[in-house]
């Protein structure tokens, strides 16, 4: 979804895969709490996946990614009830499957389970409500609704992380189809949805999605909450409301901070100047954009650029 997609790298999203590695059961891993959104993919067999304190549980099969976008606490375990060791002593003594040349982990078992291991970081500290929204573990079907984009690109991932080396390009490789794989995995996540409001669910609702859209893909209209209504067929207040309640910020808050992140990756990752970034951005006065920055961001244009050039 581009939305999503604009969002992301607003947000300084970067992908990052630890591994795809074979495990023999028994075998049970721990991950703890931690400040990044952990991923896994089961590329063959199945294991199960517990969080919550223990309360939930779920079955995850070949082709299925779970994420955990807040790096809340986990288990991977090979049955139910298996106990888990810490991921850190657990990772610590890996060994080369024989027959494959595949990295391995867990016990002398026949039973088998492969997987791709990594995470992704964002900015925690802009303020976005996508990443507010998403629950504490997002678990993907691959026979879930739009699944293909997602399930073809997590093989891909799959097979260039085996048959690639530890080089500079080939791990820009895997990063990158990470990224690609997050954006896909939500999109189909959007499907399964039975909340009524949140960022994802507003992403796909037919009138509060054209209005989004209009703000992500003509970010320097002047736009009027009149203008933005009628584009989503309802009225001022009507509209107003219903985007409170699903986005959580009203919508030329939501625009304003919007514009904002937006300036930021500018500053960021261009040699444009800050009077043409204003501009780009809907300010028609550099004063008046450099003024709003501060307000959402705490900090100036003229400090970040110069943060990006040191």
């Amino acid at each position: 979804m581009d939305i999503l997609a604009d969002i992301l790298r607003a947000l300084k999203l970067r992908g990052t895969v630890y591994f795809h590695a074979r495990f023999h059961s028994p075998w049970g891993m721990r991950i703890p709490r931690g400040q990044f959104a952990n991923f896994h993919i089961v590329t063959d067999g199945m294991c199960w996946l517990e969080y919550g304190a223990g309360d939930a549980l779920i079955r995850l099969a070949k082709g299925d990614i779970a994420i955990f976008p807040r790096g809340g606490s986990h288990s991977l375990l090979h049955e139910q009830g298996a106990p888990a060791v810490q991921a850190q002593q657990f990772l610590s003594s890996p060994r080369t499957d024989r027959t494959e040349g595949q990295l391995s982990f867990g016990g002398q078992g026949s039973a088998t389970t492969s997987m791709i291991c990594g995470h992704f970081e964002y900015d925690r500290e802009l303020p976005h409500p996508l990443f507010d929204s998403l629950s504490e573990c997002i678990h993907v079907k691959a026979t879930d609704g739009s699944g293909t984009d997602w399930v073809t690109t997590a093989s891909e991932l799959a097979a260039t992380v085996s048959s690639q080396g530890d080089s500079a390009a080939a791990n820009a490789v895997v990063d990158r189809l990470a990224e690609a794989l997050l954006i896909q995995a939500l999109a189909a996540h959007i499907d399964s949805l039975a909340d009524s409001t949140g960022f994802l669910i507003a992403v796909q609702d037919r009138n509060l999605g054209r209005a989004l859209s209009l703000m992500h893909n003509d970010i320097a209209h002047d736009w009027t909450l009149g203008e933005l209504a009628d584009a989503a067929h309802m009225s001022r207040s009507v509209f107003a409301e219903k985007f409170r309640k699903m986005v959580g910020d009203p919508p030329m808050l939501y625009l304003a901070r919007w514009r904002m992140l937006k300036a930021r990756e500018l500053l960021l990752n261009t040699g444009m100047a800050i009077g043409e970034i204003s501009g780009t951005v809907g300010y028609q006065s550099e004063f008046a954009f450099s003024k709003a920055f501060k307000k959402v961001l705490g900090t100036t244009p003229g400090a970040v650029r110069r943060a990006a050039t040191n």
